[in-house]
């Protein structure tokens, strides 16, 4: 079926299943007292807004977050001078940039390799891999984090300001002098595990097909994947792909621009656009395609369940 038949279809059944899987900006608000663990401590500010599950918050029955599956999904925002207290999970879990710099720090015993990441700059966090983050900005920090699981256990805090030294919690556990700065070209093995699971914007390669071009985060070409994938995906204005199937469950959320995007179920379709920060969560099986119909290019980041079927392959309307 095409982009422009299954407009015409629009089922009405399928629309109000579509819109009960789309998260929208404009319909949240920021939580700032999402994480217990920092409450009481003011250098330890940050919001959370809940797309896909509760991430490292407990607050997995947030009628306005969407059931997750594999994975979850929400943005933080952290203002200059806040910090995350150094902590570790037991499953996977990215930040990626959309504005500002941010401070990322991994520990070894009493060192810490902290690197600093820019919009489109993404770490891979290991699990059991302490780490924390902080903000020496000018500017807040907004990320989007996702965890390799529906839910995951809550954090387990390594070095925190309750503990009585705010100085080292602020340096994520590393004692005086044993900060050290992220090297990729270090032979450190401690440095190349860390260089693994970085991926820098600047550094990315597209890979284009059917007029859009894909840049890998997490899977191939980029990050190694455990539990979930993640792409970002820069769709021209004008594109359009056709309708395709996935066994496992998938999400777009929208960086820039518009996204019409559509999906076909039992012989009906219809459609929903989507703007900027934006998300809608595919089931597995479904139909579903995606167009750039606005007046600028879009992109948007492709999260998927980690699976051994090769990647989705695009083709153009």
């Amino acid at each position: 079926m095409t982009a422009t038949a299954a407009y015409r279809s629009n089922s009405l059944d399928l629309q109000r299943a579509m819109r009960a899987a789309i998260g929208r900006h404009t319909d949240k608000n920021w939580d700032w007292d999402a994480f217990p663990g920092s409450r009481g401590f003011a250098e330890l500010a940050r919001a959370q807004m809940r797309y896909i599950g509760a991430g490292g918050s407990p607050k997995a029955d947030d009628p306005d977050t969407l059931k997750p599956g594999a994975f979850t999904l929400s943005l933080i925002h952290q203002p200059v001078g806040c910090y995350a207290a150094c902590h570790s999970h037991e499953v996977v879990e990215h930040f990626l940039v959309l504005d500002g710099v941010l401070t990322v720090g991994w520990m070894w015993g009493d060192e810490v390799i902290e690197a600093k990441l820019g919009p489109g700059d993404m770490v891979l966090n290991q699990k059991e891999r302490p780490h924390g983050f902080r903000n020496d900005g000018v500017g807040p920090v907004l990320m989007s984090i996702s965890v390799g699981s529906g839910a995951p256990k809550p954090p387990v805090y390594v070095c925190h300001p309750k503990d009585g030294d705010a100085a080292r919690a602020r340096r994520f556990g590393a004692a005086p002098g044993r900060t050290i700065a992220f090297d990729a070209a270090s032979g450190d093995p401690r440095q190349r595990e860390f260089a693994r699971c970085i991926v820098r914007r600047a550094d990315r390669r597209a890979a284009w097909q059917s007029g859009l071009a894909r840049l890998a985060y997490v899977g191939e070409g980029g990050a190694p994947p455990a539990g979930y994938r993640m792409d970002m995906i820069h769709v021209p204005r004008g594109a359009a792909i056709k309708g395709y199937v996935r066994d496992v469950e998938d999400a777009y959320f929208v960086l820039d621009g518009a996204l019409t995007v559509g999906r076909e179920e039992a012989g009906e379709a219809a459609e929903q656009r989507l703007g900027p920060l934006d998300l809608i969560l595919n089931p597995p099986g479904c139909t579903r395609s995606f167009r750039n119909d606005g007046i600028a290019d879009a992109s948007f980041l492709l999260l998927s369940a980690d699976t051994p079927v090769a990647e989705p392959r695009f083709e153009a309307v």
